[in-house]
């Protein structure tokens, strides 16, 4: 949809010339095609503000219906139970409460606050709460944008394909109920303020509020703190230096930035684990180890259309920036950095689409569209407001059909140590049963965790480790090399499968 930047302003109702576009708004041109025929009335159009919502609300309908077919797995259930763990000792995490192999470990849940949030909805509303989470926070996200695009200028139409592109990209993160559905919300806020402090550097004194709920809810907050610390590097570049190299939107309130940027480090430090919280994302952002176990921290599969569009939209726009000489100094700097990041660490893709959203608002306007192409237009919304609808869905809380139900459902009779495949973890704490590791890998990172592939990938003999755990049964995935070994070790023996898995007993 928005594959370059000819498509991403076709959808534009233009302004009056490219002065108004960098003001921020510009007259309607409807006017333009005269006065109707004595005794006509006059052509009935959409207001361009309508056109917005209509948009926003197809974009909030997509992560809905996306949502509601969203089945439950990996970090899903060990959030959900951390939450529910703070709720019911009124207390922060301390000591790991989910595993047996780092219980003596303190756990520093730098996701607390997004967890209680999603633990309280699951509380009032049930199972719903999944999707409640993930829509109140993708609509957010989306409405939050669409104000950013606007304050750079964009208008109606434009302001529609953002949206709906911004959409499809972050439809399936924010359907997974985690933190990061938190951030897709704090950053497109913080670019809005930077965007408004250029006029009015008042806006500045709102950042560290923002940095104090960003720091609770997820790790990102180092993206926040570089986004800002950005814009006051741009600041400090002479502006005849900025004009030759075609930059706009450059701020010019240096020392109101400094103060804030001092203020976001501030805020950033008062979380229930103090200045360590800071600290602990620094260490977790460049640990090596995690990196090579999670796959949203490895390189992109480009076989996906999502991921596709994820890359090549923001790449896209930027290329048309560069071209038409202006470039948007933030968001230009931000996204570049940010889609080089992403090439080794997808994870940070979805950021990297909501950067593009602020350069795509900056491109210059096109000639109006005729009634033909407005028709074509109305046409194809409608279809995929269609298709949105037709998206199946799924009872809330459903399980994801890849995770060991039955297996567990057997073990709910026999208590037990258990070793699990790492992506079932997560689902063994939502069962109540202590894990040797989980999908939270910065708290298992170091020997624990390399024992662990060790065993998987069984260069190492299984035996010794599961008895120096005391583990009672081994729920594996069938056809697999330790699922092999075990069925011929006299040891061990079958006593639950399923397509899914089989469970191993110690003899």
């Amino acid at each position: 949809m928005q594959a370059s930047a000819r498509v991403v302003e076709t959808f534009d109702v233009p302004t009056t010339g490219a002065a108004s576009v960098r003001a921020g708004g510009g007259a309607d041109t409807g006017a333009a095609a005269g006065p109707p025929p004595d005794g006509a009335a006059p052509p009935r159009r959409l207001s361009r503000r309508a056109i917005e919502v209509v948009g926003i609300l197809i974009g909030i309908a997509l992560v809905a219906q996306v949502a509601r077919g969203h089945r439950l797995s990996n970090d899903e259930f060990w959030s959900l139970a951390a939450g529910q763990w703070m709720l019911a000792h009124h207390a922060f995490m301390g000591l790991d409460p989910f595993s047996y192999t780092e219980a003596h470990h303190r756990w520093v849940t730098d996701e607390w606050g997004s967890e209680i949030a999603l633990a309280s909805l699951f509380r009032a509303f049930g199972s719903a709460a999944y999707s409640i989470y993930a829509i109140v926070l993708g609509g957010l996200c989306l409405v939050t944008s669409a104000a950013y695009a606007r304050a750079l200028g964009a208008r109606g139409g434009r302001v529609v394909a953002i949206v709906l592109v911004l959409a499809i990209g972050i439809a399936g993160t924010v359907a997974g109920d985690r933190g990061l559905d938190f951030s897709l919300v704090w950053l497109p806020l913080e670019l809005l303020l930077l965007t408004k402090a250029r006029r009015d550097p008042r806006w500045l004194f709102l950042l560290p509020l923002l940095c104090l709920f960003w720091v609770n809810t997820h790790g990102s907050i180092l993206l926040g703190l570089f986004v800002l610390a950005a814009e006051l590097g741009w600041s400090l570049i002479p502006e005849r230096v900025v004009s030759r190299i075609g930059g706009v939107n450059q701020s010019h309130h240096t020392g109101p930035l400094a103060l804030a940027l001092l203020g976001s480090v501030i805020a950033s430090c008062l979380t229930p684990y103090g200045p360590g919280l800071l600290a602990y994302d620094v260490d977790v952002s460049r640990n090596g180890q995690i990196a090579q176990y999670i796959s949203e921290w490895s390189s992109p599969n480009f076989h996906s259309v999502i991921t596709l569009l994820v890359y090549c939209v923001p790449l896209a726009v930027l290329v048309a920036c560069i071209w038409t000489r202006r470039i948007p100094l933030l968001e230009a700097s931000v996204g570049a950095i940010l889609f080089v990041e992403a090439l080794q660490t997808q994870r940070l893709a979805v950021y990297v689409l909501i950067v593009g959203a602020g350069l795509a608002a900056t491109l210059p306007a096109r000639a109006p569209w005729g009634a033909t192409a407005r028709r074509w237009v109305g046409g194809a919304l409608a279809v995929m407001a269609i298709v949105i609808v037709a998206l199946p869905a799924v009872p809330a809380g459903s399980v994801a059909s890849d995770q060991p139900v039955e297996a567990f459902n057997y073990l709910r009779a026999h208590p037990g140590r258990i070793f699990t495949q790492y992506t079932w973890g997560d689902y063994s704490v939502a069962r109540h049963r202590a894990t040797f590791v989980d999908g939270r890998t910065d708290l298992f990172e170091g020997r624990v965790l390399k024992e662990f592939m060790a065993v998987t990938n069984l260069t190492t003999k299984p035996d010794p480790l599961l008895s120096e755990y005391h583990v009672s049964y081994v729920v594996w995935a069938p056809r697999t090399p330790l699922a092999l070994y075990l069925a011929h070790d006299p040891r061990w023996h079958v006593v639950n499968r399923s397509s899914v898995a089989l469970v191993f007993a110690r003899r």
